[in-house]
This record gives structure tokens, sequence and C-alpha cells, in this order.
């Protein structure tokens, strides 16, 4: 699937309430995200990182990249790797990033963009800064 931008933020539909019987969970801990590295060596701050799978729900991860400014050359990206069985929601805030799966999806995610990913049953994907960028660094 595309990357798919909104033209006016201000106006993303809102949420339904929740409903009168909707389970209310405890906040079980507040923690800081660990810092780590990603696919090529991106940084990357892991939110659930250790955390007992069975606590996740919905979330299996959620990784931000942050601000990274790079030289010429640096921008790292991942390799092709495996995903099955769970939905990946890619969201830039303020940079650009090129995504391809072995399902003949992906694209351009820039700038307020957000990429919606189904690995069903399995695929692979790739996640790259543009060629711009690496020769670049900026």
């Amino acid at each position: 699937m595309p990357a798919i931008t909104v033209s006016d933020f201000a106006q993303l539909p809102r949420v339904a309430p929740l409903s009168t019987h909707a389970l209310q969970r405890p906040v079980l801990s507040v923690t800081s995200a660990p810092s780590g590295y990603e696919g090529e060596g991106f940084p990357v701050k892991r939110a659930f990182a250790g955390v007992d799978l069975a606590a996740l729900d919905p979330f299996i991860m959620m990784d931000e990249m942050g601000e990274v400014n790079y030289a010429p050359g640096e921008p790292k990206g991942t390799a092709w790797h495996p995903h099955r069985g769970f939905e990946t929601v890619t969201y830039i805030m303020d940079g650009t990033f090129l995504h391809q799966d072995s399902h003949g999806g992906g694209g351009r995610i820039t700038n307020g963009d957000t990429q919606w990913m189904t690995a069903g049953a399995g695929l692979l994907h790739i996640e790259t800064p543009p060629e711009s960028l690496v020769l670049s660094g900026g």
C-alpha cells in the first residue's frame, strides 16, 4: 500500500467514545524507552522492550527513530526482513523513508505521511533512506 498524505491534520476523523462496557485496565508502569540500533544501524528507542507480550495487546512493538543528523553516506535503513501476523504502521513527522514489500506495496513516506502494511501470513519488506538523502546526508 502506498503512503497516504492527509491535506489537513486538524480535520482527521474523531475516534468514537468508549462504550460504558469497555474494559478498563490500569497503568502497569511508566518507563523510559531504552535506546538501541535496528536494521543496518539506525538508532531507535523501543518503548515496550522486555515487556511480557501478554501485557502489550494491541501493541507488539513501538519504535521511535527520533531526530538524526547524518553526514553524506551515513543514512541507514534495513535489509529485506520478514514480518508475519501483524500490522505495521509507519508515521514520519519530518524526513523521508522508502518502503517496499514482497506483495508489491510501498512508496515514499515523508513529512506527515502514514504507511500501513498488513503482514498477514507473511511477507518480506525493506525500509531505506532515498538515494538523494544518502548522497547529501541532508
